[in-house]
């Protein structure tokens, strides 16, 4: 051989190298870019084992590419970046039944194409699948998860920060309770944090009610967090608010009735029942589903 040919075998593999790692970096290949370096300082080996590598994923022998979880970055990019970097879209399967599936690596590919898709849709899923045996599943249902509470944490600081500065701005107190209710509602808090949350919603809706005493949402959402705080004297209370502005209304007796069922609290039930049966009240077919265990509406 030459010293021509052998010059253009280097150019050629030099070639070949270069549009390797450039098909690296733009992830048209399997490879990730940490690849790049040995491919390029190992001489002819360094492409071949590159092929070999690339070979045994497509053919499915060494299983995808996977997430480094544990080298995670704790940031507000952590797993996401790795996550858009699917290009092949497949079709995506509930997260309830990606959970469930047997084999790890499908199950793991699964979850990361929903979780990407919309993941704070699921966290009432994500807290089953933190508990999965597989590590790495339970590793992505937990970042996503502590991810989620982050922003919830976020969000209420920043509007709560806004709420003292707009003292009298309601949209501001609204824009408050509505994520305190979201955060409440999303099942990430424990027992404790959510006691002490609702305590701070149940302020927060005191506060509201001191603005527009007549405002219905705040009105029911202050029954139903008394409820839920076993608080049955303040629910009760609001109940009677509610009877006082909207005696006609069917939600008004549902919330009254949950107040007497949810308390216990016999001789208030049958008071209320004889109130129900002697009023005209226009119920919706729902509404009777409703309280039809206890008054036939």
């Amino acid at each position: 051989m030459n010293i021509q040919s052998e010059l253009l075998l280097i150019l050629v593999l030099v070639a070949a190298v270069l549009v390797y790692a450039i098909l690296i970096y733009f992830g048209k290949s399997q490879l990730r870019k940490e690849h790049i370096l040995p491919l390029c300082l190992i001489p002819v080996f360094g492409l071949l084992m590159a092929l070999m590598i690339e070979f045994m994923i497509r053919s499915g022998k060494q299983g995808m590419r996977t997430l480094d979880s544990e080298h995670a970055p704790a940031d507000d990019e952590i797993l996401w970046t790795t996550l858009k970097s699917f290009r092949e879209r497949r079709d995506l399967v509930p997260l309830e039944e990606a959970v469930l599936i047997d084999e790890v690596k499908v199950r793991r590919r699964s979850m990361l194409e929903t979780l990407y898709s919309d993941p704070f849709n699921y966290l009432a899923v994500l807290n089953t699948a933190k508990y999965n045996e597989d590590v790495e599943t339970s590793h992505y249902a937990t970042t996503t998860i502590s991810r989620a509470q982050k922003n919830f944490q976020i969000s209420i600081q920043r509007q709560a920060s806004e709420v003292e500065c707009h003292l009298d701005d309601p949209a501001a107190l609204d824009a408050y309770i509505e994520m305190l209710g979201k955060y409440i509602q999303s099942g990430l808090l424990e027992e404790n944090l959510l006691r002490n949350m609702r305590m701070v919603y149940a302020k927060a809706l005191d506060r509201k009610l001191r603005m527009v005493k007549d405002d219905r949402n705040a009105l029911t959402e202050k029954l139903r967090n008394a409820i839920e705080l076993q608080d049955y004297s303040c629910a009760s209370e609001t109940s009677q608010l509610l009877r006082e502005y909207w005696p006609e209304d069917e939600q008004t007796w549902i919330e009254t009735l949950r107040v007497c069922v949810e308390g216990l609290d016999r001789t208030q039930l049958q008071e209320i029942i004889q109130e129900i049966q002697a009023r005209e009240i226009i119920w919706t077919q729902q509404g009777r589903e409703q309280v039809g265990p206890w008054v036939k509406a």
